[in-house]
C-alpha cells in the first residue's frame, strides 16, 4: 500500500513524525484507549470498538473493545483503518463487507466483521494519525445523526490523548474519572432504551422510532458531557 499513498512522501513523513508521540503512550500501554473504545462500544450498542494508529508498515489497536479479541496489531495492506485514515473529514462506513468489501483490503482480513465505520483522528495541525472504528458481525445501517456522533467522539478522542501527553502522570487519572462519573448514568440510559427497542416487533414502529431519538439525544448530552469535562481538564493543568 506504501507505493500508493494518497499523499506523498513528505507528507507521509510528517504524519508520521506527528504520529510518534502517541505511538509513546501506546507503547506505555496507557489505559486511556481501551477507555476510549469501550466508551464509543457502549455509545453505539456495538460489540467491538477500536482506537487505531496508523504506522508506516502496522497498523497498532492500542483500545481493543471485541468478543473474541479482535487482532491487536495487523499489517497495514490487512487493514481498512490504513485506507480510512487518508480520507479527512470523511467517515468511512461499510454496510454489509460480505456484500460490498473493501477493495483495497484482502477479503481474509475482513471475514470476522460484516460492518466496519471509522472517522479519522486528527491532531490540532490537521494530520491523521489514526482512526475511531466501530464494528460489528452483522451488516447494520449507519444514519447521518450516528455519524455526526462518530465524528465528535474521534475529535474527542484526539482531545483525550492530547490531555494524557500534558497532563501530569499522578493527575491524569483523576482527570479520566470526572469524565467517567459524568457519562456512566447516561450510558446506562442508552442501554436500557436500546434493550428496550430490540422488544418492539418493528423498526418502524411509533414506540421504536421514539427510543431511537431518546437514544440519539442520550448520546449527544454525553458528548457534550465529555467536552465540558475536557476542557475543564485543560484548564486544570499546570
Amino acid at each position: 500500500m506504501a507505493a500508493n499513498l494518497p499523499i506523498s512522501a513528505e507528507q507521509e513523513a510528517e504524519r508520521l513524525r506527528a504520529l510518534k508521540p502517541y505511538r509513546a503512550l501506546e507503547h506505555a500501554h496507557h489505559q486511556i484507549f481501551g477507555q476510549i473504545a469501550t466508551l464509543t462500544a457502549r455509545l453505539f450498542a456495538a460489540p467491538m470498538a477500536q482506537v487505531s494508529l496508523v504506522d508506516a508498515d502496522e497498523v497498532v489497536y492500542p483500545g481493543n473493545v471485541g468478543e473474541p479479541p479482535l487482532a491487536s496489531r495487523l499489517r497495514r495492506e490487512d487493514s481498512i483503518c490504513a485506507v480510512a485514515v487518508y480520507q479527512p473529514n470523511t467517515t468511512t462506513v461499510f454496510s454489509n463487507l460480505r456484500n460490498e468489501p473493501c477493495r483495497w483490503v484482502s477479503k481474509e482480513a475482513q471475514k470476522d466483521f460484516a460492518f466496519y465505520a471509522s472517522h479519522p483522528i486528527q491532531t490540532v495541525t490537521g494530520q491523521p494519525i489514526g482512526s475511531l472504528c466501530v464494528l460489528d458481525r452483522k451488516p447494520r445501517t449507519f444514519t447521518a445523526a450516528e455519524r455526526e456522533v462518530l465524528q465528535r467522539m474521534a475529535g474527542l478522542t484526539m482531545k483525550l490523548l492530547d490531555l494524557e501527553l500534558l497532563a501530569a502522570p499522578a493527575q491524569a487519572p483523576a482527570l479520566w474519572a470526572a469524565i467517567k462519573r459524568r457519562v456512566d448514568l447516561s450510558l446506562q440510559r442508552i442501554e436500557t432504551l436500546t434493550a428496550l427497542a430490540r422488544w418492539e416487533m418493528s423498526p418502524e414502529t411509533t414506540t421504536a422510532q421514539a427510543y431511537r431519538a431518546s437514544i440519539q439525544e442520550e448520546r449527544l448530552l454525553i458528548l457534550q458531557d465529555i467536552e465540558y469535562e475536557v476542557s475543564a481538564a485543560f484548564a486544570r493543568l499546570p
